[in-house]
């Protein structure tokens, strides 16, 4: 057989397998019969690979489904114990660290400090010693692990492994999955820690049905992760989605010319906290909990605050919409605590600013998010690699 047409025929084959396999994680559970009807390939490809995928141990059979007339059919759906996958979220002050299964869920967790200024080999050293800690306790063999996913704050040059940019430690151009990867040898990955969280809800969470969406974080920075085309969009080298730096006209006073302000300068925690400690009285205001507990208290000063910064957020939300027009937003962080004080001004903003008719079809999902959640987040990172079409991965090569 001609070498060309045999590869042709390689790469036709793994695009419909992975086809077939983003449709079992997508829907969840399904028969074979629906499962040809939705991808629109012959029965015959359809056994055929889904038989490979039963001996490989990426699906199981799941019993029969509901009976609907005819023959009963077995339903088919992901094995969740086909792998499993490690989730790191770098912190200034702490690691935190999941295994998941195959299907994202959470199968144990560990937390681990950071010493003040440590150095990257240390960061390395310490991170397997926590990897090692998690695989011992479960009794987990390598070559179980599918992979080590990191996520942490910066600009992160995916395909290469490599941090450019790091604003919590102060790092450049550091290759870090290769320094880890040569203690484990085992795959390693990094992104932006708003982007394992976009990948966590398009893999398993509410953007799987969803070719076009945008998740925002609130917490201590406003974070930005885009999914276009059913794929997520990171810019030239990784630094799409900061969306804290856009700029908004703060306009406290009647000058000419406003003091232009970021996002994340006028409408973060931090932001909110410090506007509310220079007020008299309110020297004890040390974290959003405090904000959040004064507004339940009736202080009109914690919920002004709460509802300037959705405000402004909602502002910029807008301004995603007129350009990106999603079709899903997704508002998580650990600022959602703050619920309807912040979130319901931020809402109204949206509403207001956005062009006609653009928001009409648009839904909004609130996700609280925890330090659980941005570990699961780095672990599907990992596990986005298995469902990745062939054509990308081709092309990252």
């Amino acid at each position: 057989m001609n070498a060309f047409i045999r590869s042709n025929r390689d790469l036709v084959k793994a695009m419909n397998r992975s086809l077939l396999l983003n449709i079992i994680r997508r829907e969840g559970q399904l028969s074979r019969k629906q499962l040809t009807e939705i991808s629109g390939l012959s029965v015959g490809s359809v056994s055929g690979i889904v038989g490979e995928l039963l001996d490989n141990g990426w699906i199981l059979e799941a019993g029969e489904g509901d009976f609907t007339g005819g023959r009963r059919q077995t339903m088919i759906r992901l094995n969740p114990d086909a792998g499993y996958a490690i989730g790191i979220k770098l912190m200034e002050e702490k690691v935190v660290c999941a295994i998941t299964n195959f299907e994202s869920s959470i199968i144990d967790y560990y937390e681990s400090p950071i010493p003040p200024r440590i150095t990257p080999p240390q960061l390395v050293m310490a991170l397997k010693n926590v990897i090692d800690t998690l695989m011992n306790t479960l009794k987990m063999k390598p070559e179980q692990l599918l992979g080590v996913g990191i996520g942490l704050a910066g600009i992160i040059r995916t395909d290469e492994g490599i941090v450019q940019h790091s604003p919590y430690f102060g790092w450049r151009n550091l290759p870090l999955a290769y320094m880890l990867m040569q203690k484990l040898q085992r795959p390693v990955y990094i992104e932006n820690d708003v982007n394992t969280l976009t990948l966590a809800e398009q893999l398993f969470g509410a953007g799987r049905h969803h070719d076009n969406f945008v998740v925002i974080t609130i917490g201590r920075g406003v974070g930005l992760g885009i999914v276009i085309g059913n794929q997520i969009y990171r810019g030239k080298w990784g630094g799409a989605g900061e969306f804290g730096h856009i700029v908004i006209a703060n306009t406290p006073n009647d000058t000419p010319f406003p003091t232009a302000q970021t996002l994340e300068q006028i409408a973060s925690d931090p932001a909110i906290i410090a506007s509310l400690r220079q007020i008299n009285g309110k020297k004890a205001v040390n974290s959003l909990r405090d904000v959040v507990a004064l507004a339940e208290n009736g202080d009109v000063d914690a919920q002004n605050a709460l509802a300037l910064s959705g405000y402004y957020v909602g502002m910029g939300l807008a301004n995603l919409v007129n350009i990106l027009n999603p079709g899903m937003i997704i508002i998580s962080g650990e600022g959602t605590i703050a619920g309807d004080y912040r979130l319901q001004p931020m809402i109204d903003s949206l509403r207001k600013h956005t062009f006609n008719g653009l928001m009409d079809d648009v839904s909004i999902v609130i996700e609280p998010t925890d330090d659980r959640a941005w570990a699961r987040g780095a672990a599907s990172l990992v596990i986005s690699k298995v469902f990745e079409s062939p054509i990308i991965e081709a092309q990252q090569q």
